[in-house]
């Protein structure tokens, strides 16, 4: 099949170039979907759907799935490959690479050289160890929670933020403490910045007034707490800015764009969390229960007709009030039982994530603790890595362990040996300075820092393996500061943790970074985005949220804009903001390393390697291509074969335990499956794997339909079967986004969503992956 609309896509083999084509942001998906059908010459595989068995340690997979070959004989003959294989997950693109490390094919009712001729077919059309790649959703359909390694659980603060609420255009400044703010350059002090606030705001020594930068408009005030108007006239200092890329983004906004509306200014000098309704709160009902979400907010906010109190979801934690004007109290502990009857299509199905007990809260414990990996070689290390001033270690109460409360990356010391975790990546030096080097065992006494202090999350990243060629790292969503909670919920970060401030004999200051974890920028928790990340990031600043103290750069005397700025989506948005848990560019809360990609999918093994996204290559590539009447098809062409993907094809056709084929018709019954079709209540007579004494029992010849023995389904077949469809329905089936991921135009309501509009793994459930039972 020679196509010249190929899109560029997914990579189904080793070997394949890394390269991001411009085509492929219109690939429907990452999974082209099931079943694939592979041709070459006059033969032809289809593959169906993998049934999961077992996933060792979110690594080692086995599975089985149901195949048929037409071109070799007369009819079409169905089969089974049986397979262990490795894999590696794309938690933001939600897919799993599988790598073949064992295939067993198996043709019921074949002779031994009609097996033989078939295996051929199969081995041309499809060659071992080709890598094919399944949606996330797929695979965890078929997993049992019960049965996986799971991220660990950690003490976490339930107390609530200050929360704010306007019914009328508002924005949040957040400050780490009290305001701070120091030159825009080295030698002047008439133009001075915030250095610990998520937005661009000036003091103009001269005219002793402050300017807030909102969406291109500016807002001025005699104090930095408010209240603040629109700016009348712009400071003549603003135009004065240093020309670099610092401040290039703000010189394209003076002297500034007049405001549509006059947004009210919250100020906070803690980490804080804004509701916003357009007016009063207008009421949505949610079928089954006594709970209304409220229509008119971007928040996770639902009311509770029964006690009549409202009910805020923010970073896992649920916090409740009589009025939206507060005081909020902790609810996590005791939300009433209609939260977890919230049916599964409804709008506000999202926050069942949060509600302890239920399968999409463990779901999303198991989804946290799938590892994401990064390869590196020992040459390549590089670690970028200042102090203001002398490097200043302090210990970490009940740990033998010391960090730098004065670097620019996280750096512990630990008898007399130096460490860094940046970028999902482990380092050692024998200086504080370095020079650095991958490290290959981490001090077990690192393991032991606990919640409650600000650099828990590298506990998170392991060393799986290491060679005089390569390092491998894992990394749990910990590290992204996803913190399992006692209860069984997946939270962000470990809430209202307040950092002691440190001064050294220089008189200046330093924040454990970051001071607080969780708040100010609306976390919220999407399956289908691969974790946090930000509900409402307009009214939450331009970085997202105040995380840290500039990085200082003593060699320039500069600070580093924007480097205090975190948010939970970090640059899954239009800007890229910096997240303090991973030390890099953070995306949907995974992080992105020079070395490779650790929340984007990654793999090298033999010399070949295999990357997440959309690929081609010399080998070949993938392509999807959607029409618009809603029909879909996915096409590959390799130097083996030519395949696609047709929507509308049955994929009822299942490898049963027993050895046999079976195909589900659209009541549930169950019936083998032949080159004569399926009879509704025969099954095919089990295999055997050859063998002299079963190749002489066998016959020389393919029976007629007519002279192979009926033998009805047994009932433990029938039950396994079933398990496998109830899961491949589940892992197949969509679920609405939350109201969070939303497109409003009007910035002061919360703008775009910094999470980005794409698919959610080949069609699989957004909500996660599905119920196992």
């Amino acid at each position: 099949m020679k196509t010249t609309a190929l899109l560029l896509g997914v990579a189904m083999m080793a070997g394949l170039t890394l390269s991001l084509p411009q085509a492929a942001a219109q690939i429907p998906s990452a999974d082209p979907g099931w079943p694939r059908v592979s041709t070459k010459d006059k033969l032809q595989l289809t593959v169906y759907q993998p049934q999961i068995d077992s996933w060792k340690d979110y690594a080692q997979l086995h599975y089985r799935c149901a195949i048929s070959v037409k071109g070799v004989f007369k009819e079409e003959r169905f089969g089974i490959a049986e397979m262990d294989a490795s894999t590696v997950v794309d938690q933001a693109a939600r897919v799993v690479a599988i790598t073949p490390t064992k295939r067993e094919l198996r043709f019921p009712d074949s002779s031994d050289a009609e097996v033989e001729s078939l295996r051929k077919a199969v081995e041309e059309i499809h060659p071992f160890g080709r890598v094919i790649t399944l949606s996330l959703d797929r695979l965890l359909a078929y997993v049992d929670p019960a049965q996986q390694p799971l991220q660990h659980a950690v003490e976490v603060n339930l107390d609530p933020p200050k929360i704010f609420h306007s019914s009328s255009p508002a924005i949040l400044v957040m400050f780490m403490g009290e305001p701070e703010f120091k030159p825009v350059e080295k030698g002047r002090s008439d133009l001075m910045f915030g250095v610990n606030t998520n937005w661009d705001i000036f003091y103009d020594s001269a005219e002793q007034g402050y300017y807030l930068l909102n969406d291109g408009s500016w807002l001025t005030s005699k104090d930095v707490k408010g209240p603040w108007t629109p700016a009348q006239k712009l400071s003549k200092l603003l135009q004065t800015l240093p020309a670099d890329e610092n401040w290039a983004d703000v010189r394209k906004a003076i002297p500034g764009k007049p405001a549509k509306t006059t947004p009210a200014v919250f100020v906070s000098t803690e980490p804080a969390e804004l509701i916003l309704t357009q007016g009063d709160p207008s009421f949505s009902p949610i079928p089954g229960t006594k709970l209304m979400r409220v229509a008119n907010s971007d928040s996770a906010l639902l009311m509770d007709s029964a006690d009549g109190q409202f009910y805020l979801l923010v970073a896992g934690r649920w916090f409740r009030a009589k009025s939206l004007d507060g005081p909020w109290s902790a609810a996590s502990k005791t939300l009433p039982p209609d939260f977890a009857k919230i049916p599964d299509g409804n709008t506000a199905a999202y926050v069942k994530a949060s509600v302890p007990g239920t399968q999409d809260a463990q779901d999303a414990v198991m989804l946290a603790s799938i590892p994401n990996t990064t390869t590196v070689k020992p040459g390549d290390a590089k670690l970028e890595l200042t102090y203001d001033g002398e490097p200043m270690f302090v210990a970490i109460q009940g740990t033998s362990v010391q960090y730098a409360v004065n670097a620019s990356e996280t750096v512990f010391l630990v008898e007399g040996a130096y460490y860094s975790c940046s970028q999902g990546v482990w380092f050692t030096g024998t200086t504080a300075s370095g020079p650095w080097s991958f490290c290959t065992h981490v001090p077990a006494a690192i393991y032991s820092i606990p919640a409650s202090h600000p650099t828990h999350n590298v506990t998170y990243v392991t060393v799986q393996s290491s060679s005089p060629e390569t390092v491998v790292y894992n990394q749990t969503s910990g590290y992204s500061g996803e913190y399992v909670s006692p209860n069984g919920v997946l939270m962000f970060g470990a809430g209202m943790l307040l950092g002691a401030v440190i001064a050294d004999h220089y008189g200046h200051h330093y924040y454990p970074s970051p001071l607080y974890y969780s708040y100010g920028c609306g976390a919220v928790y999407h399956h289908g985005f691969g974790g946090y990340h930000s509900a409402a990031r307009r009214y939450y600043g331009p970085y997202g949220g105040a995380g840290r103290i500039t990085a200082y750069n003593p060699a320039t005397g500069t600070y580093r804009r924007g480097a205090y700025a975190y948010g939970a989506a970090g640059s899954a948005a239009v800007r890229n903001a910096y997240n303090p848990y991973t030390g890099g560019y953070a995306q949907a809360a995974r992080v992105n390393t020079r070395y490779g990609t650790a929340g984007r999918f990654y793999g090298e093994q033999g010399g070949r390697s295999v990357a997440g996204g959309y690929r081609t290559g010399a080998q070949g590539g993938v392509a999807g291509v959607k029409t618009g009447g809603g029909a879909g098809a996915v096409a590959w062409d390799t130097r083996n074969s030519q395949g696609a993907v047709v929507k509308g094809r049955e994929g009822n056709v299942y490898a049963g335990k027993d050895g046999n084929v079976y195909k589900r018709d659209a009541s549930g019954n169950w019936s083998s499956a032949s080159a004569a079709g399926a009879r509704p209540t025969a099954a095919i007579a089990k295999s055997t794997r050859a063998t002299p004494s079963a190749a002489a029992a066998r016959p020389a010849a393919r029976p007629t339909p007519s002279q192979r023995p009926a033998t009805s389904v047994s009932p433990s077949t029938r039950q396994s079967l079933d398990r496998d469809a109830r899961a491949r329905s589940t892992g197949n089936r969509p679920s609405a986004p939350s109201p969070s991921i939303s497109t409003r135009s009007s910035s002061s309501f919360g703008g775009r969503s910094s999470a980005p509009s794409r698919p959610s793994g080949g069609g699989g459930r957004a909500g996660g992956g599905g119920r196992r039972r």
